[in-house]
C-alpha cells in the first residue's frame, strides 16, 4: 500500500536508504531484518534521537535550500605584518589550483554568549597577525615559480542566511548542492587577486549554523586550515592560540643533490580508459552525470568488516579496512570494465607524523603523499578481501621517512611539476577504475567551538568523480561517514555493494 514511504531500519542499515531521514514514522523492519524487537526499536529510537538534525535524503531538497549573502567583506590583519615573499615547496606546487575547504554544522544554542558577526570579524583579524601569510596572495617570482606574497591583504568572509532548517534540507542527501555555503570565486583571473583562505558563516532558520571554511591548496592542506580554524575559534572565545603556526616550507626542501631511491610511480599518470575528461573546475557539479554516495558505517558495522578480514590479530588499521571496502565496492559497480583493465587506488597520506625529524604541530602548508595500490581488474575481483585489505596495508606502511624523503627528491627532479597538478585535461586519476580516498579521521573538530559548542557534523563540499572522503561519525564513538562520487548509474550498485557484503561471505 505504501511503497513509496515505507522505508526498512535493519540493523545493519543494509535494506535502508537512510536511518538519518526527517520523517520518523515511516520507518518499519521488513520482515527479513526483525531482530529481538526490544533491542531493536530502543537501537532505532536511540539512532533517531541522535541523529535528527541531520535530515535525509528528501526529494527536492536541492531546491529548497535557499540562501541570502548579508554581507561579503575582506579581513585583513588587526596590525601591520610583514612584508615579505614565502618559498612553496614542490609538494605545495603539485596540489590542485583551487580552494578546498570543509563545511562544519553546529546546532542551534539559546546561550547569550554567542559570538555575533562583528565579534568573529575582529577574532579574524587578530588571528591574521599570527597567521599572517595567510592574508597574503600568491604570485609568480622571477622564474615562474610559484610563491606567496605576504602583503596583509586580507582573507574573504561571507555572512549569509538561509530561510531553510537543516530538516528541510538533510546534510546526507546526495543530490544536495552545499557549495552555496563556501565562498565561490572567478579563477579565469589572474591568480594574484585571489584569498588564500574563504571563510562563509550561515545561519539556518532553524538557529543551526554552518561554518564553511576554505583554504586555497596551494598554500596548504586540511591539516594547515584545521590549524588555523582551531586558532580563530579560540581567539572568538577569549582564549591564547594554542598552537604557533609554523610557516617555513625548506623543511621540505629536496636534499643536495636529489637521491630519490625509489621508483615513485605515483608521479606516474594513472591507467586511462577512457579519454580524459576535461573539467575547469576540477569538481563535481549538480548537472553532470556523477552523484555522491552518503554513507555511514556503525561500530557494529566495522568490527564485521573486521572480521571480514580474515585475520587473528589487528595489524590492520579501521582505515585500512574501510578504504579496501570502498575501493572494492566502487570496482564491483561498475560492469562495463573487463578484467584485463587495471584499477588504481590514491590513498592520500598526511607526511607530519612520518617524516624525521617530525614537523611542527602547527606547520602550515601541504604534506601530502600518495599511496597507489595497483590490480588488474581481473585479478582484483577474484582476490578475497583480506588480500585487498593487505594490498591496502602494504602500500600505507612503506610510506615511511626514507620514502617520502626519496618521493620529495623525485618531484625536484621532475621536468615539469605542473604536469602532476590536478585541472583541465590532466585529472589526477581518470575515473572508470581509478579511485582517491582522503581520510579526515585526525583532523580534531572537538576544539573548533566559536561559543555555540562544538560542531556535530562535517563534510566536503565538492566531489569530483571517482574520489571520496572518509570521516569520523560524531554520534557513535567508532562509527564512520563515507562520501562517495561516482557515476549516477554506478550508485545503486555501490551502495547495494557497500551494505550487502556486511552480511555475506564474499562479493
Amino acid at each position: 500500500m505504501y511503497p513509496d514511504t515505507i522505508l526498512c531500519i535493519s540493523i545493519d542499515y543494509s535494506c535502508k536508504g537512510s536511518l538519518l531521514s526527517g520523517a520518523q514514522f515511516r520507518h518499519v523492519c521488513c520482515v527479513s531484518c526483525v531482530y529481538s524487537s526490544t533491542l531493536y526499536i530502543l537501537f532505532f529510537f536511540l539512532s533517531f534521537q541522535k541523529d535528527q538534525n541531520l535530515g535525509g535524503e528528501k526529494s527536492g531538497a536541492l531546491d529548497q535550500m535557499k540562501i541570502e549573502v548579508k554581507q561579503a567583506r575582506i579581513v585583513k590583519p588587526a596590525e601591520e605584518t610583514p612584508v615579505d615573499s614565502l618559498w612553496l615547496s614542490n609538494l605545495d606546487l603539485i596540489q590542485v589550483r583551487f580552494h578546498m575547504g570543509i563545511l562544519y554544522f553546529y546546532n542551534p544554542c539559546s546561550s547569550s554568549n554567542i559570538p555575533n558577526t562583528p565579534s568573529l570579524i575582529d577574532a579574524l583579524s587578530k588571528v591574521l597577525v599570527l597567521f599572517y601569510p595567510a592574508a597574503g596572495r600568491l604570485q609568480k617570482d622571477k622564474n615562474g615559480r610559484l610563491e606567496v606574497l605576504c602583503n596583509g591583504e586580507g582573507v574573504l568572509l561571507v555572512e549569509a542566511e538561509s530561510d531553510s532548517t537543516l530538516q528541510d534540507i538533510g546534510l546526507l542527501n546526495q543530490s544536495l548542492d552545499l557549495s552555496q555555503l563556501m565562498p565561490t570565486l572567478d579563477y579565469s583571473g589572474d591568480i594574484s587577486s585571489l584569498p588564500l583562505i574563504l571563510l562563509q558563516v550561515t545561519y539556518f532558520k532553524c538557529g543551526a549554523i554552518c561554518i564553511g571554511n576554505s583554504i586555497h591548496h596551494s598554500f596548504g592542506d586540511a591539516g594547515s586550515l584545521v590549524c588555523f580554524m582551531e586558532a580563530w575559534s579560540r581567539t572568538a572565545r577569549g582564549l591564547p592560540v594554542k598552537i604557533t603556526p609554523f610557516f617555513d616550507r625548506t623543511v621540505l626542501r629536496a636534499r643536495d643533490p636529489p637521491s630519490p631511491v625509489f621508483p615513485h610511480t605515483e608521479y606516474q599518470p594513472p591507467p586511462v580508459h577512457n579519454p580524459p575528461v576535461k573539467s575547469l573546475a576540477y569538481r563535481s557539479n549538480p548537472d553532470s552525470d556523477s552523484g555522491v554516495a552518503s554513507l555511514k558505517l556503525t561500530r557494529l558495522q566495522v568490527k564485521a568488516l573486521r572480521a571480514k578480514a580474515e585475520v587473528a590479530d589487528s595489524k590492520f588499521s579501521t582505515y585500512e579496512l574501510v578504504v579496501a571496502h570502498i575501493w572494492r565496492c566502487a570496482c564491483f559497480s561498475n560492469e562495463d570494465l573487463g578484467e584485463e583493465h587495471l584499477t588504481r587506488l590514491h590513498i592520500i597520506i598526511d607526511g607530519r607524523s612520518r617524516l624525521e625529524p617530525k614537523l611542527p604541530q602547527g606547520y602550515i602548508g601541504n604534506t601530502l603523499f600518495h599511496a597507489r595500490p595497483i590490480s588488474l581488474l581481473g585479478e582484483f575481483r577474484r582476490e578475497p578481501f583480506s588480500t585487498t585489505v593487505k594490498r591496502v596495508h602494504g602500500e600505507i606502511k612503506k610510506m615511511d621517512n626514507t620514502y617520502l624523503r626519496s618521493a620529495i627528491d623525485s618531484l625536484e627532479k621532475h621536468p615539469d611539476l605542473d604536469q602532476l597538478v590536478p585541472g583541465e585535461g590532466n585529472p589526477i586519476f581518470s575515473c572508470a577504475a581509478n579511485f582517491c580516498i582522503v581520510g579526515l579521521l585526525k583532523q580534531t573538530i572537538y576544539e573548533l567551538d566559536f561559543g555555540w559548542g562544538r560542531p556535530f557534523f562535517k563534510r566536503t563540499t565538492h566531489l569530483n568523480e571517482g574520489k571520496g572522503f572518509v570521516g569520523l561519525s560524531l554520534d557513535e564513538e567508532g562509527s564512520f561517514i563515507v562520501f562517495m562520487c561516482l557515476k549516477k548509474t554506478q550508485l545503486g550498485n555501490f551502495q547495494k555493494l557497500f551494505y550487502e557484503f556486511l552480511n555475506v561471505s564474499a562479493l
